[in-house]
Order: structure tokens, then sequence, then C-alpha cells
């Protein structure tokens, strides 16, 4: 059976420690009918003379069936740069890649198999988290990131994972239909949280589908550290999930599972037990499904 086109996109921007490693973990994937289209995002180090050195070989040439390279001119930010690698591209599954993430060598062999079985529009991953070094990272930092995917067992199902905490981690652990880009009109422009906006809406429509036996590896380190994000963050986390439960309490949903009287449900009973600790989000949350603002 003839393999469907996978675009992988990689906005890259200042990442000359990692960019390659990250390129040849794409091309080393098992998985054969690949587009890699990357998208410098005017890095000021030596990035994009590390990617014209690496596409440019006849081994990279060979290896995908498309090669897209783009550099902008000024810094236009992450959520604009992944928009537009999408655009440039081919593929009937896209995968969004940090440039200092890994894939294992078996992701796309492992996901689009059981994306087409389940008629999956959008799915992640387990994940592991590693350091600048590609060895595991240790520390409560990490250990706080392993520990966001453990409540995706622990719920009945993905969405409701999401409803507390973007359990895919990263916009680089997602993998999905170039349809499903299309009917979000895309990333939204939020400088933090633009992945877990993106997958919340599309949970929306259809359940994401979670797959545990790939990992696609997360490296935390000095320039993608989270301990400060700010109030910009707590501003677009209200904003988003504003957005997504006034969705579900007008019916504009298609996912069974995000009912509002499940969700309502959910939400007084379940979050109040296990989230007590965020209760002032929680009550916003029940005032937004009851009609307020």
């Amino acid at each position: 059976m003839e393999e469907n086109l996978v675009s992988v996109v990689v906005p890259s921007y200042n990442y000359e420690n990692y960019i390659v490693e990250c390129l040849e973990s794409i091309r080393n994937q098992e998985y054969k009918k690949i587009e890699l289209v990357i998208i410098d995002d005017c890095s000021k180090d030596s990035s994009k003379e590390l990617i014209r050195n690496f596409i440019y070989s006849d081994r990279i040439k060979e290896r995908f069936w498309n090669v897209v390279y783009i550099e902008h001119d000024e810094n236009k930010g992450a959520h604009y740069t992944i928009n537009e690698g999408i655009e440039k591209s081919q593929g009937d599954y896209i995968a969004v890649i940090n440039a200092d993430d890994l894939y294992e060598k078996d992701r796309f062999t492992k996901m689009i198999p059981k994306m087409k079985k389940e008629n999956a529009i959008i799915a992640f991953s387990n994940i592991e988290i590693i350091n600048g070094d590609s060895k595991l990272a240790k520390g409560i930092e990490a250990d706080n990131f392993r520990g966001i995917q453990k409540s995706i067992k622990e719920s009945e199902v993905v969405s409701y994972a999401l409803m507390h905490q973007n359990v895919a981690i990263s916009t680089g652990n997602m993998v999905f239909t170039k349809e499903l880009y299309y009917k979000l009109k895309g990333f939204r422009e939020y400088k933090y949280i633009h992945d877990w906006d993106f997958i919340l809406r599309a949970s929306l429509i259809k359940e994401p589908l979670y797959i545990d036996d790939t990992k696609y590896y997360y490296r935390l380190h000095e320039d993608n550290s989270f301990r400060e994000l700010g109030d910009i963050a707590d501003q677009e986390v209200n904003e988003v999930l504003n957005n997504f439960f006034s969705q579900i309490r007008i019916n504009n949903v298609n996912n069974t599972n995000l009912s509002k009287k499940l969700v309502y449900n959910k939400v007084e009973n379940t979050y109040l037990k296990r989230y007590w600790f965020r209760i002032g989000i929680i009550s916003r949350i029940t005032n937004i499904l009851r009609g307020g603002k």
C-alpha cells in the first residue's frame, strides 16, 4: 500500500546547537514518503549556514520526496512561521517539530497507520524530556513535564485531560491532517500557547488520538525554560479557555464527549476534587458554561 505524504515543518530560530541533530532525526525516519519544509525565522547565529549545508547534500535530495527552504529577513514569530510552512507543504499529514527537539525513528510508521485506522484528524505521542546534551533530563521541571502526560491515563478521554492542561506538551508532538489545518484556519497569534489552543479547537471536532508506543524527545535548556512566563501567558490561558468553553456552551461541538452537560459535570465534580488548587479558574469556567463571562 502506498504511503501518504507526510510534510514535516521545521520552524528554526537561533538553534545552531541543535538544528542538525533535529534534521537528522527526520532523515532517519523509517517512514519513507516525507516532505521536509524548513523556515528560518531570521536567526542571528549560524543556523542558516548549517541548514543550507544539510539540505544541499546529495543524500538529502535523495532521501526526501521534496525539500522546501525559506529564510525570513525579519523575525515573524512561531505561529506565523508554522502557518507559512504548512501553507507551503503538500502533505496529507502535517507534523511540526521544534528545531531543538528530536523524533524517535519509528514515529510515523507507528502514528500514520493508527491515525488512518481510527480516522483521526490529530494525534500525539508519548514524550521524553532530554537536556542540552540529548540525555534524559533530571530535576523538578523535567519531572513536571513527565507528570503532565500521566493525566491522560487518569482521564476517560483525551479531551478531558486537555481541558486542564496541554498534555500534548508541544506543537512538535502533534501530527494532524492538512484538512484540519484549513478547517481551523491555522494557528492563532499566541506567543506561548498556540499549540494548546490548536489542539483544544481540534478536540471540539473530534477526539484527539494518543499513541503511547513511540516518543517525541522534548528538549529542556536555558533558551526554552518555562519558569517565568509572566502575565502574557496568564492572559493567553484565560482567552483560550474562554473561547473553548464558550463554544461548548453554545453547543458548537461535534465531539459528543464535549457536550455541555458532560463537560459541566466534569468541571464541577472531577475538577473540583482533583484540581481544587485552581479553584479560581474552575469557577470562571463554570460561569462561562452557565452563560456568563
